[in-house]
């Protein structure tokens, strides 16, 4: 039998959000997912940077067979997935910001977005506020970065007084905010940290509605598998030891396989 996995990948531990979240929606599939270590962070990628790499990414993870894949990072999917999927004949998701989740959700209509520096800054989150929110919502957006490359390394098990204070530092005063969007597939793992920090904001994970959307393609296209539990492999571009030990940290007991290749 094909392994015709579902391709999940970012720069690092971020997929698991995802990965958890598709296991609860469609546990019989299998997923190939791909830590691409060697590249982290995509947030301080240019635009140029980020097509070549995801391209060359997708292209080598191409002899995998997946029938779908999931760019689980929300950097290269509000940046470069319309380019993405114009060159590649499979079937591409991203992690997009709920928007009109958090304009459902306000009450005080002040949200507040937290994503890597290059999604803070691009025109493509710009455009896409301004597309989706209207005007009387007042949005605040949160570079991120510090806080995701702490939760690479571990430091959000290991150090969590070290993420407390990056928390405080980052957020501050966030006045009347009553909701924020989770916009790097890093963050979830430290939202009990940020509903402890702030028990008044509503932290939406995107990672649920990518799930959701993940079984609803499956569906339309009829290749969903409905037999048998899914297996997960797992492939990582550099640093094995540690990677495999933050698997662990996170609960994940599949052994990762290092990859070598150049983009």
């Amino acid at each position: 039998m094909p392994f015709e996995p579902l391709l999940v990948f970012d720069s690092g531990i971020g997929s698991i959000s995802i990965i958890k979240e598709l296991r609860k929606e469609i546990p019989n599939e299998n997923i190939l997912y791909f830590a691409d270590k060697a590249n982290f962070p995509y947030g301080n990628k240019t635009h140029k940077e980020l097509v070549m790499i995801i391209e060359n990414t997708i292209n080598y993870l191409k002899r995998y067979n997946p029938k779908l894949i999931i760019i689980a990072s929300n950097t290269p999917s509000i940046q470069v997935l319309d380019e993405i999927k114009e060159k590649v004949h499979i079937p591409i998701l991203g992690v997009i910001p709920p928007l009109k989740e958090a304009i459902r959700i306000t009450k005080k209509n002040h949200i507040g977005i937290m994503a890597t520096e290059s999604v803070i800054n691009s025109e493509e989150l710009s455009r896409q506020i301004q597309k989706d929110i209207p005007q009387n919502i007042f949005v605040n957006r949160y570079n991120a970065s510090p806080l995701i490359s702490l939760i690479e390394n571990g430091d959000f098990i290991k150090k969590r007084d070290k993420v407390k204070n990056y928390i405080h530092c980052l957020l501050n005063d966030l006045g009347d905010i009553d909701v924020i969007i989770l916009s790097s597939t890093h963050l979830p793992f430290i939202k009990d940290q940020l509903s402890e920090a702030y028990p008044f904001v509503k932290f939406i994970d995107p990672a649920k509605i990518v799930a959701k959307n993940v079984k609803h393609l499956l569906q339309e296209k009829k290749i969903i598998k409905k037999q048998k539990q899914g297996r997960m492999r797992i492939l990582v571009s550099h640093g094995l030891d540690e990677f495999q030990e933050l698997l662990g940290l996170v609960g994940i007991k599949e052994k990762a396989e290092e990859v070598f290749w150049s983009v």
